[in-house]
């Protein structure tokens, strides 16, 4: 599970640096362990109910002790190309480690502040910031972010 976890935040944050958007754009965290997505996150502990949780299930096989699998008959139709590819790569940092050095690998990252026993919110701006993209690029790039989450809630409410 923190395998995953950490695959799928490392293939939002390329998405983020790479695309200048995400590919979910859920919350980053910084838990004790490294970087999370928040609702990924509470979806891998299945703190999550309604229709989030049924898409999810689709997926994901439910969990066993701190094993998740795909099922069989997923269906990657839904992602786009580059999408794949940033999973894929996500995926490919972290198979050969053990958990312990996923662990360093993500504690590494800049943006990642040790919280303890707490959690502490990622701004994005950070990420950003971290990657040597000016001011004018950074609020280019939340500007659109705002856009797509915009047009999406409203995509959803209609």
């Amino acid at each position: 599970m923190l395998k995953l976890i950490k695959a799928l935040y490392l293939a939002e944050r390329m998405a983020l640096v790479e695309w200048h958007r995400p590919i979910t754009g859920d919350e980053f965290w910084s838990l004790e362990n490294g970087p999370v997505m928040s609702r990924i996150y509470d979806l891998l502990r299945e703190k999550v109910s309604g229709p989030e949780m049924e898409a999810w299930r689709t997926v994901f096989n439910p969990r066993k002790l701190d094993a998740i699998s795909l099922k069989s008959e997923f269906h990657e139709k839904p992602l786009s190309r580059r999408e794949k590819d940033a999973l894929h790569r996500g995926y490919s940092m972290v198979k050969d480690l053990t958990v312990g050095q996923v662990i360093d690998l993500v504690h590494k990252l800049p943006e990642w502040e040790n919280p303890g026993k707490s959690s502490r919110l990622i701004d994005p701006r950070t990420i950003l910031y971290h990657e040597n993209l000016g001011e004018s690029a950074v609020k280019e790039i939340e500007q659109e972010i705002a856009a797509l989450h915009s047009a999406k809630a409203s995509m959803q409410a209609g």
